[in-house]
Protein backbone atom coordinates (compact mmCIF):
# COMPACT_ATOMS: atom_id res chain seq x y z
CA UNK A 1 0.00 0.00 0.00
CA UNK A 2 3.01 2.32 0.46
CA UNK A 3 3.12 3.36 -3.20
CA UNK A 4 -0.48 4.60 -3.16
CA UNK A 5 0.31 7.78 -1.23
CA UNK A 6 3.03 10.36 -0.80
CA UNK A 7 5.43 8.75 1.67
CA UNK A 8 7.02 12.07 2.56
CA UNK A 9 3.82 13.96 3.27
CA UNK A 10 2.28 11.08 5.19
CA UNK A 11 5.46 10.61 7.22
CA UNK A 12 5.57 14.24 8.20
CA UNK A 13 1.93 14.07 9.23
CA UNK A 14 2.60 10.94 11.29
CA UNK A 15 0.12 8.85 9.28
CA UNK A 16 2.31 6.14 7.78
CA UNK A 17 0.89 2.64 8.31
CA UNK A 18 3.20 1.11 10.92
CA UNK A 19 1.35 -2.04 11.96
CA UNK A 20 2.50 -4.42 9.25
CA UNK A 21 5.16 -2.75 7.12
CA UNK A 22 8.80 -2.52 8.17
CA UNK A 23 9.51 -0.27 5.19
CA UNK A 24 7.00 2.21 6.56
CA UNK A 25 8.51 1.98 10.02
CA UNK A 26 11.94 2.76 8.61
CA UNK A 27 10.59 5.55 6.40
CA UNK A 28 8.72 7.12 9.31
CA UNK A 29 11.86 6.95 11.43
CA UNK A 30 13.94 8.56 8.69
CA UNK A 31 11.48 11.34 7.90
CA UNK A 32 10.67 11.96 11.58
CA UNK A 33 14.37 12.49 12.21
CA UNK A 34 14.52 14.83 9.22
CA UNK A 35 11.52 16.73 10.54
CA UNK A 36 13.20 17.10 13.94
CA UNK A 37 16.22 18.62 12.26
CA UNK A 38 13.98 20.85 10.14
CA UNK A 39 12.20 22.16 13.23
CA UNK A 40 15.52 22.91 14.90
CA UNK A 41 18.01 21.29 17.21
CA UNK A 42 16.34 19.61 20.16
CA UNK A 43 12.87 19.21 18.59
CA UNK A 44 11.45 16.29 20.56
CA UNK A 45 8.61 13.79 20.48
CA UNK A 46 5.93 13.35 23.14
CA UNK A 47 7.87 10.32 24.44
CA UNK A 48 10.80 12.66 25.21
CA UNK A 49 9.33 15.60 27.17
CA UNK A 50 10.72 18.94 26.03
CA UNK A 51 12.29 21.29 28.59
CA UNK A 52 11.22 18.83 31.27
CA UNK A 53 11.42 19.46 35.02
CA UNK A 54 10.32 15.88 35.70
CA UNK A 55 11.94 13.86 38.46
CA UNK A 56 11.52 10.07 38.60
CA UNK A 57 11.42 7.62 41.51
CA UNK A 58 12.15 3.93 41.01
CA UNK A 59 9.55 2.63 43.41
CA UNK A 60 11.11 -0.78 44.12
CA UNK A 61 14.29 -2.82 44.27
CA UNK A 62 15.02 -6.51 43.75
CA UNK A 63 12.70 -8.65 45.91
CA UNK A 64 11.20 -5.65 47.72
CA UNK A 65 7.65 -6.98 47.34
CA UNK A 66 6.88 -6.92 51.06
CA UNK A 67 7.91 -3.25 51.24
CA UNK A 68 6.91 -1.79 47.87
CA UNK A 69 4.00 -3.92 46.71
CA UNK A 70 0.88 -2.18 45.43
CA UNK A 71 -0.80 -2.02 48.85
CA UNK A 72 2.39 -0.88 50.59
CA UNK A 73 2.97 1.97 48.11
CA UNK A 74 -0.59 3.27 48.27
CA UNK A 75 -0.17 5.13 51.63
CA UNK A 76 3.07 6.66 50.28
CA UNK A 77 1.46 8.36 47.26
CA UNK A 78 0.92 11.73 48.91
CA UNK A 79 4.49 11.97 50.22
CA UNK A 80 6.00 10.74 46.94
CA UNK A 81 4.02 13.28 44.93
CA UNK A 82 5.63 16.15 46.87
CA UNK A 83 9.03 15.37 45.36
CA UNK A 84 8.42 13.32 42.21
CA UNK A 85 6.44 13.72 39.01
CA UNK A 86 6.99 10.14 37.80
CA UNK A 87 7.16 6.73 39.45
CA UNK A 88 8.60 3.62 37.82
CA UNK A 89 6.81 0.47 38.97
CA UNK A 90 8.16 -3.11 38.60
CA UNK A 91 6.82 -5.55 35.95
CA UNK A 92 3.17 -6.19 36.71
CA UNK A 93 2.46 -9.06 34.28
CA UNK A 94 2.29 -12.57 35.70
CA UNK A 95 5.72 -14.11 35.52
CA UNK A 96 7.69 -17.30 35.80
CA UNK A 97 7.70 -18.68 39.34
CA UNK A 98 5.65 -17.67 42.38
CA UNK A 99 3.11 -15.01 41.41
CA UNK A 100 1.52 -14.77 44.83
CA UNK A 101 1.57 -11.38 46.52
CA UNK A 102 4.88 -11.05 48.32
CA UNK A 103 6.37 -13.96 46.37
CA UNK A 104 9.95 -14.12 45.13
CA UNK A 105 9.33 -13.70 41.41
CA UNK A 106 10.33 -10.18 40.40
CA UNK A 107 8.58 -10.36 37.02
CA UNK A 108 11.33 -10.11 34.41
CA UNK A 109 10.37 -13.44 32.80
CA UNK A 110 6.71 -12.75 31.94
CA UNK A 111 4.38 -15.62 31.07
CA UNK A 112 1.15 -13.81 30.20
CA UNK A 113 1.01 -10.09 29.49
CA UNK A 114 -2.77 -9.87 29.84
CA UNK A 115 -2.67 -11.33 33.36
CA UNK A 116 -1.68 -8.60 35.83
CA UNK A 117 -1.68 -10.81 38.92
CA UNK A 118 1.90 -10.66 40.15
CA UNK A 119 4.06 -10.99 43.24
CA UNK A 120 3.61 -7.24 43.68
CA UNK A 121 -0.15 -7.50 44.11
CA UNK A 122 -3.51 -8.01 42.45
CA UNK A 123 -4.87 -6.25 39.34
CA UNK A 124 -7.43 -4.41 41.50
CA UNK A 125 -4.71 -3.16 43.87
CA UNK A 126 -2.62 -2.04 40.89
CA UNK A 127 -5.51 -0.03 39.46
CA UNK A 128 -6.10 1.65 42.82
CA UNK A 129 -2.42 2.55 43.03
CA UNK A 130 -2.09 3.98 39.52
CA UNK A 131 -5.33 5.95 39.96
CA UNK A 132 -4.02 7.45 43.20
CA UNK A 133 -0.73 8.46 41.57
CA UNK A 134 -2.46 9.99 38.57
CA UNK A 135 -4.84 11.87 40.86
CA UNK A 136 -1.77 13.24 42.68
CA UNK A 137 -0.24 14.40 39.38
CA UNK A 138 2.36 11.63 39.14
CA UNK A 139 2.98 9.85 35.81
CA UNK A 140 3.09 6.05 36.20
CA UNK A 141 5.78 4.12 34.31
CA UNK A 142 5.20 0.45 33.47
CA UNK A 143 8.20 -1.86 33.25
CA UNK A 144 7.76 -3.39 29.78
CA UNK A 145 9.44 -6.77 29.26
CA UNK A 146 8.87 -7.70 25.61
CA UNK A 147 12.26 -8.95 24.44
CA UNK A 148 11.60 -12.41 25.84
CA UNK A 149 8.84 -14.50 27.30
CA UNK A 150 8.56 -17.68 29.38
CA UNK A 151 6.30 -20.64 28.68
CA UNK A 152 4.01 -22.14 31.30
CA UNK A 153 4.99 -25.83 31.25
CA UNK A 154 7.50 -25.95 28.40
CA UNK A 155 9.91 -23.81 26.40
CA UNK A 156 7.38 -22.55 23.89
CA UNK A 157 3.86 -23.13 25.25
CA UNK A 158 2.75 -19.54 25.54
CA UNK A 159 -0.57 -18.56 27.04
CA UNK A 160 -3.10 -16.59 25.03
CA UNK A 161 -3.26 -12.85 25.64
CA UNK A 162 -6.75 -11.39 25.92
CA UNK A 163 -6.68 -7.60 25.78
CA UNK A 164 -10.43 -7.17 25.46
CA UNK A 165 -11.26 -4.45 22.96
CA UNK A 166 -7.62 -4.48 21.79
CA UNK A 167 -7.76 -8.11 20.67
CA UNK A 168 -6.64 -11.65 21.45
CA UNK A 169 -3.24 -13.03 20.55
CA UNK A 170 -1.67 -16.48 20.72
CA UNK A 171 2.09 -16.61 20.29
CA UNK A 172 3.65 -19.91 19.19
CA UNK A 173 7.07 -21.28 18.28
CA UNK A 174 6.89 -19.49 14.93
CA UNK A 175 7.13 -16.22 16.87
CA UNK A 176 10.42 -17.21 18.54
CA UNK A 177 13.70 -16.17 16.89
CA UNK A 178 15.35 -19.04 15.08
CA UNK A 179 18.63 -18.08 16.77
CA UNK A 180 17.11 -18.76 20.20
CA UNK A 181 18.78 -21.54 22.20
CA UNK A 182 15.53 -23.50 21.98
CA UNK A 183 16.82 -24.72 18.62
CA UNK A 184 20.16 -25.93 19.98
CA UNK A 185 19.89 -26.68 23.71
CA UNK A 186 19.34 -30.40 24.46
CA UNK A 187 17.39 -29.36 27.56
CA UNK A 188 14.65 -28.02 25.28
CA UNK A 189 13.45 -31.60 24.84
CA UNK A 190 10.58 -31.91 22.37
CA UNK A 191 10.73 -28.16 21.76
CA UNK A 192 14.25 -28.33 20.35
CA UNK A 193 14.49 -27.05 16.78
CA UNK A 194 10.91 -25.77 16.61
CA UNK A 195 11.57 -21.99 16.73
CA UNK A 196 10.93 -20.76 13.18
CA UNK A 197 10.96 -16.99 13.50
CA UNK A 198 13.50 -14.68 11.87
CA UNK A 199 16.99 -14.23 13.28
CA UNK A 200 17.22 -12.07 16.38
CA UNK A 201 17.71 -8.37 15.65
CA UNK A 202 19.61 -7.89 18.90
CA UNK A 203 21.41 -9.82 21.62
CA UNK A 204 20.13 -13.19 22.84
CA UNK A 205 18.60 -13.58 26.30
CA UNK A 206 19.30 -17.11 27.52
CA UNK A 207 16.77 -17.27 30.34
CA UNK A 208 13.58 -17.18 28.25
CA UNK A 209 12.45 -17.30 24.60
CA UNK A 210 13.49 -14.37 22.43
CA UNK A 211 10.49 -13.01 20.52
CA UNK A 212 10.72 -12.19 16.82
CA UNK A 213 9.86 -8.49 16.61
CA UNK A 214 10.26 -8.61 12.83
CA UNK A 215 7.02 -10.60 12.76
CA UNK A 216 3.97 -8.30 12.27
CA UNK A 217 1.84 -10.49 14.55
CA UNK A 218 4.30 -10.09 17.44
CA UNK A 219 4.29 -6.34 16.93
CA UNK A 220 0.49 -6.26 16.92
CA UNK A 221 0.50 -8.22 20.19
CA UNK A 222 2.94 -5.77 21.79
CA UNK A 223 1.00 -2.72 20.57
CA UNK A 224 -2.25 -4.13 21.94
CA UNK A 225 -0.53 -4.84 25.26
CA UNK A 226 0.69 -1.26 25.62
CA UNK A 227 -2.63 0.29 24.62
CA UNK A 228 -4.44 -2.02 27.06
CA UNK A 229 -2.09 -1.06 29.92
CA UNK A 230 -2.91 2.60 29.29
CA UNK A 231 -6.65 2.16 28.91
CA UNK A 232 -7.31 -0.43 31.63
CA UNK A 233 -4.54 0.02 34.19
CA UNK A 234 -3.72 3.72 34.19
CA UNK A 235 -0.11 3.56 33.07
CA UNK A 236 1.00 6.40 30.80
CA UNK A 237 4.75 5.81 30.34
CA UNK A 238 7.09 2.93 29.50
CA UNK A 239 10.42 1.67 30.77
CA UNK A 240 11.62 -0.89 28.21
CA UNK A 241 13.65 -3.74 29.69
CA UNK A 242 16.76 -5.14 27.92
CA UNK A 243 16.44 -3.12 24.73
CA UNK A 244 19.75 -4.54 23.51
CA UNK A 245 17.72 -7.63 22.72
CA UNK A 246 15.88 -6.21 19.69
CA UNK A 247 16.39 -3.43 17.18
CA UNK A 248 15.76 0.10 18.42
CA UNK A 249 13.41 0.88 15.55
CA UNK A 250 10.78 -1.34 17.17
CA UNK A 251 10.75 0.81 20.32
CA UNK A 252 10.15 3.76 18.01
CA UNK A 253 7.20 2.03 16.35
CA UNK A 254 5.71 0.83 19.67
CA UNK A 255 5.85 4.37 21.01
CA UNK A 256 4.26 5.73 17.85
CA UNK A 257 1.40 3.27 18.32
CA UNK A 258 0.88 3.73 22.07
CA UNK A 259 1.90 7.40 22.57
CA UNK A 260 3.29 7.28 26.12
CA UNK A 261 4.13 10.46 28.02
CA UNK A 262 7.68 9.17 28.48
CA UNK A 263 9.65 6.24 27.15
CA UNK A 264 13.02 5.17 28.56
CA UNK A 265 15.11 2.23 27.40
CA UNK A 266 17.50 0.10 29.44
CA UNK A 267 20.39 0.11 26.99
CA UNK A 268 22.96 -1.18 29.45
CA UNK A 269 26.19 0.06 27.93
CA UNK A 270 28.83 2.44 29.24
CA UNK A 271 29.76 3.67 25.76
CA UNK A 272 28.42 7.06 24.75
CA UNK A 273 28.43 6.29 21.01
CA UNK A 274 26.53 3.02 21.53
CA UNK A 275 23.82 4.63 23.66
CA UNK A 276 23.49 7.54 21.25
CA UNK A 277 23.19 5.10 18.32
CA UNK A 278 20.31 3.32 20.08
CA UNK A 279 18.48 6.61 20.64
CA UNK A 280 18.96 7.40 16.95
CA UNK A 281 17.67 3.92 16.02
CA UNK A 282 14.39 4.64 17.83
CA UNK A 283 13.96 7.68 15.59
CA UNK A 284 14.78 9.91 18.58
CA UNK A 285 11.53 8.56 20.00
CA UNK A 286 12.80 7.46 23.41
CA UNK A 287 15.08 8.49 26.23
CA UNK A 288 17.72 6.09 27.60
CA UNK A 289 19.23 5.50 31.01
CA UNK A 290 22.55 7.32 31.16
CA UNK A 291 24.85 4.36 31.82
CA UNK A 292 27.87 6.29 30.45
CA UNK A 293 27.27 8.89 33.18
CA UNK A 294 26.80 6.23 35.86
CA UNK A 295 30.08 4.50 35.07
CA UNK A 296 32.35 7.42 34.18
CA UNK A 297 31.13 10.23 36.42
CA UNK A 298 30.01 8.16 39.42
CA UNK A 299 31.50 4.66 39.67
CA UNK A 300 34.92 5.48 38.18
CA UNK A 301 34.98 9.17 39.06
CA UNK A 302 33.21 10.34 42.19
CA UNK A 303 33.48 7.02 44.06
CA UNK A 304 37.27 7.18 43.62
CA UNK A 305 37.53 10.96 44.21
CA UNK A 306 38.77 11.30 40.61
CA UNK A 307 36.90 14.48 39.72
CA UNK A 308 38.49 14.63 36.26
CA UNK A 309 36.38 11.63 35.18
CA UNK A 310 33.17 13.43 36.14
CA UNK A 311 33.43 15.76 33.15
CA UNK A 312 33.65 15.47 29.37
CA UNK A 313 34.25 18.22 26.84
CA UNK A 314 31.40 19.08 24.51
CA UNK A 315 32.81 19.34 20.98
CA UNK A 316 36.30 19.83 22.42
CA UNK A 317 35.35 23.21 23.88
CA UNK A 318 33.28 23.31 27.07
CA UNK A 319 33.52 21.01 30.08
CA UNK A 320 30.18 19.41 30.91
CA UNK A 321 28.95 16.70 33.32
CA UNK A 322 30.02 13.36 31.80
CA UNK A 323 27.65 11.01 30.00
CA UNK A 324 24.78 11.43 27.57
CA UNK A 325 24.16 14.68 29.45
CA UNK A 326 27.44 16.23 28.26
CA UNK A 327 26.20 17.09 24.77
CA UNK A 328 23.32 19.24 23.55
CA UNK A 329 22.33 16.53 21.04
CA UNK A 330 21.70 13.89 23.73
CA UNK A 331 21.17 15.58 27.11
CA UNK A 332 17.39 15.79 26.69
CA UNK A 333 17.31 12.03 25.97
CA UNK A 334 19.10 11.06 29.20
CA UNK A 335 17.58 9.61 32.36
CA UNK A 336 20.30 9.87 34.98
CA UNK A 337 20.58 7.53 37.98
CA UNK A 338 22.95 6.38 40.71
CA UNK A 339 21.80 2.76 40.99
CA UNK A 340 18.84 0.55 40.12
CA UNK A 341 17.46 -2.86 41.07
CA UNK A 342 20.17 -4.60 39.00
CA UNK A 343 23.29 -2.54 39.64
CA UNK A 344 22.56 -2.49 43.37
CA UNK A 345 23.05 -6.25 43.63
CA UNK A 346 26.68 -6.62 42.54
CA UNK A 347 29.94 -4.79 41.85
CA UNK A 348 28.11 -2.34 39.58
CA UNK A 349 26.85 -0.59 42.72
CA UNK A 350 28.03 2.96 43.38
CA UNK A 351 30.33 2.74 46.41
CA UNK A 352 30.95 6.41 47.18
CA UNK A 353 29.07 9.13 49.03
CA UNK A 354 25.46 8.70 47.87
CA UNK A 355 24.36 12.24 48.79
CA UNK A 356 27.25 13.62 46.71
CA UNK A 357 26.14 11.47 43.78
CA UNK A 358 22.64 12.92 43.91
CA UNK A 359 24.09 16.42 44.24
CA UNK A 360 25.73 15.71 40.87
CA UNK A 361 22.48 14.38 39.35
CA UNK A 362 20.22 17.21 40.50
CA UNK A 363 22.61 19.89 39.26
CA UNK A 364 22.92 18.27 35.81
CA UNK A 365 20.73 18.05 32.70
CA UNK A 366 18.65 14.96 31.97
CA UNK A 367 15.75 13.55 33.97
CA UNK A 368 17.01 12.39 37.40
CA UNK A 369 15.82 9.01 38.70
CA UNK A 370 16.08 8.25 42.43
CA UNK A 371 16.50 4.64 43.60
CA UNK A 372 14.03 3.52 46.29
CA UNK A 373 16.73 2.39 48.74
CA UNK A 374 18.44 5.76 48.44
CA UNK A 375 15.14 7.61 48.90
CA UNK A 376 14.48 5.83 52.19
CA UNK A 377 18.06 6.20 53.44
CA UNK A 378 19.01 9.68 52.18
CA UNK A 379 15.60 11.32 51.85
CA UNK A 380 16.46 14.51 53.74
CA UNK A 381 19.43 15.35 51.51
CA UNK A 382 17.58 14.37 48.33
CA UNK A 383 14.58 16.51 49.24
CA UNK A 384 16.80 19.55 49.75
CA UNK A 385 18.52 18.94 46.41
CA UNK A 386 15.21 18.59 44.61
CA UNK A 387 14.02 21.82 46.21
CA UNK A 388 17.10 23.70 44.98
CA UNK A 389 16.83 22.21 41.47
CA UNK A 390 13.22 23.35 41.23
CA UNK A 391 13.97 26.75 42.70
CA UNK A 392 16.53 27.34 39.94
CA UNK A 393 14.17 25.90 37.31
CA UNK A 394 16.60 23.31 35.93
CA UNK A 395 15.36 21.03 33.14
CA UNK A 396 16.55 18.04 31.14
CA UNK A 397 18.01 20.50 28.61
CA UNK A 398 19.66 23.00 30.96
CA UNK A 399 23.07 24.44 30.11
CA UNK A 400 25.56 23.23 32.74
CA UNK A 401 29.24 24.19 32.61
CA UNK A 402 31.85 22.57 34.84
CA UNK A 403 34.37 25.14 36.04
CA UNK A 404 36.54 22.96 38.31
CA UNK A 405 37.30 19.26 37.95
CA UNK A 406 40.64 18.55 39.60
CA UNK A 407 40.81 18.97 43.40
CA UNK A 408 37.01 19.11 43.58
CA UNK A 409 34.00 19.41 41.27
CA UNK A 410 32.17 22.66 40.61
CA UNK A 411 29.37 23.14 38.07
CA UNK A 412 27.26 26.18 37.18
CA UNK A 413 23.76 25.22 36.01
CA UNK A 414 21.57 27.77 34.24
CA UNK A 415 17.89 27.30 35.05
CA UNK A 416 14.74 29.12 33.99
CA UNK A 417 14.60 30.95 37.33
CA UNK A 418 18.24 31.38 38.24
CA UNK A 419 21.66 29.75 38.54
CA UNK A 420 22.60 26.81 40.74
CA UNK A 421 26.24 26.23 41.68
CA UNK A 422 27.15 22.73 42.82
CA UNK A 423 30.38 21.96 44.66
CA UNK A 424 31.43 18.41 45.49
CA UNK A 425 34.54 17.26 47.33
CA UNK A 426 36.24 17.69 50.69
CA UNK A 427 38.59 20.30 49.25
CA UNK A 428 35.82 22.45 47.78
CA UNK A 429 35.68 25.99 49.25
CA UNK A 430 32.88 26.66 51.71
CA UNK A 431 32.71 30.40 51.10
CA UNK A 432 29.47 31.55 49.51
CA UNK A 433 30.06 33.00 46.01
CA UNK A 434 29.23 36.69 45.62
CA UNK A 435 25.62 37.10 44.55
CA UNK A 436 24.59 33.66 45.80
CA UNK A 437 23.06 32.08 48.90
CA UNK A 438 23.62 28.67 50.41
CA UNK A 439 20.59 26.57 49.47
CA UNK A 440 21.50 23.08 50.71
CA UNK A 441 24.57 21.24 51.92
CA UNK A 442 25.90 18.04 53.42
CA UNK A 443 29.16 16.16 53.92
CA UNK A 444 31.35 17.08 50.98
CA UNK A 445 28.70 18.85 48.88
CA UNK A 446 26.89 22.18 48.74
CA UNK A 447 24.37 24.00 46.54
CA UNK A 448 24.33 27.79 46.06
CA UNK A 449 21.44 29.63 44.38
CA UNK A 450 21.77 33.02 42.73
CA UNK A 451 20.18 35.92 44.60
CA UNK A 452 17.69 36.48 41.77
CA UNK A 453 15.92 33.23 42.72
CA UNK A 454 12.66 34.33 44.32
CA UNK A 455 12.75 31.85 47.18
CA UNK A 456 14.30 28.59 48.29
CA UNK A 457 11.63 26.04 49.25
CA UNK A 458 12.48 24.41 52.57
CA UNK A 459 11.18 20.96 51.62
CA UNK A 460 13.83 19.34 53.80
CA UNK A 461 12.95 21.56 56.78
CA UNK A 462 16.57 22.75 56.95
CA UNK A 463 16.95 26.44 57.95
CA UNK A 464 18.22 28.87 55.32
CA UNK A 465 21.14 31.14 56.25
CA UNK A 466 21.67 34.08 53.89
CA UNK A 467 24.58 36.56 54.05
CA UNK A 468 24.64 39.85 52.15
CA UNK A 469 27.46 42.23 52.99
CA UNK A 470 27.52 42.29 56.81
CA UNK A 471 23.82 41.42 57.06
CA UNK A 472 22.84 37.92 58.20
CA UNK A 473 19.29 36.56 57.90
CA UNK A 474 17.95 33.21 59.01
CA UNK A 475 14.67 31.60 57.95
CA UNK A 476 13.24 28.26 59.06
CA UNK A 477 9.93 26.45 58.70
CA UNK A 478 9.61 26.28 62.51
CA UNK A 479 11.53 27.79 65.47
CA UNK A 480 15.12 26.54 65.83
CA UNK A 481 18.04 27.35 68.12
CA UNK A 482 20.11 30.16 66.57
CA UNK A 483 23.60 31.15 67.68
CA UNK A 484 26.21 33.47 66.15
CA UNK A 485 29.71 33.52 67.59
CA UNK A 486 32.89 35.32 66.58
CA UNK A 487 35.79 33.01 65.82
CA UNK A 488 37.45 34.41 68.95
CA UNK A 489 34.68 32.83 71.00
CA UNK A 490 32.58 35.94 71.68
CA UNK A 491 28.89 35.10 71.35
CA UNK A 492 26.76 37.71 69.59
CA UNK A 493 23.40 35.91 69.32
CA UNK A 494 21.69 33.11 71.22
CA UNK A 495 17.96 32.70 70.64
CA UNK A 496 15.20 30.44 69.35
CA UNK A 497 13.27 31.70 66.35
CA UNK A 498 12.09 30.89 62.83
CA UNK A 499 13.13 34.30 61.40
CA UNK A 500 16.07 36.44 62.41
CA UNK A 501 18.07 39.30 60.82
CA UNK A 502 21.07 41.20 62.14
CA UNK A 503 24.05 43.26 61.02
CA UNK A 504 27.46 42.29 62.42
CA UNK A 505 30.87 44.00 62.63
CA UNK A 506 33.54 42.88 60.21
CA UNK A 507 35.09 39.56 61.22
CA UNK A 508 34.87 35.77 60.97
CA UNK A 509 31.81 34.09 62.50
CA UNK A 510 30.29 30.68 63.07
CA UNK A 511 26.53 30.76 62.50
CA UNK A 512 24.33 27.87 63.63
CA UNK A 513 20.60 27.49 62.98
CA UNK A 514 19.29 24.12 64.06
CA UNK A 515 21.52 21.51 62.41
CA UNK A 516 22.81 23.98 59.78
CA UNK A 517 26.24 25.44 60.51
CA UNK A 518 28.21 27.98 58.43
CA UNK A 519 31.52 29.74 58.80
CA UNK A 520 31.47 33.19 57.18
CA UNK A 521 33.86 36.10 56.74
CA UNK A 522 32.18 39.51 56.81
Amino acid sequence: ECGSRSVLSEALLGRLPIRDCLFCIDMKRIFSSALALFLGAGALYAQVPRHSQDIMLQGFYWNSQSLTGWTQLLPEVSDISKSFTMIWLPPSATGEGDNKTGGLNVGYHPQQWSNQQSCWGSPADLKRLTAAFRQAGVHVIADIVINHRAGFTGWGDFSEDNFGAFGRFQLTAEHICNTDEMNTDPNAGDWRGKATGAADTGENWGGARDLDHANPYVRQDVEAYLKWLKADFGYDSWRYDFVKGFAGRYVGSYNAASQPYLSVGEYWDGGYDNCKAWIEATGYNSTAFDFPMKYDALNNGLAKADFSKMTWQEDGKTWRPAGLIHHKSTRAYAVTFVDNHDTDRDDNRFTGNVAQAYAFLFSSPGIPCVFWKHWTQYGKAIRSQIAARRAAGLTNESDVEVTVHDRYYEAHAQGDKGTLICRIGEQAPTTVPEGYQLAASGKGWAYYLSDNVASVPTISGAPLIKVSGRSVSIAAASPVAVSISHLSGQKFVSTTTNAYTTTLPSGTYVIQAGDTVRKVCL
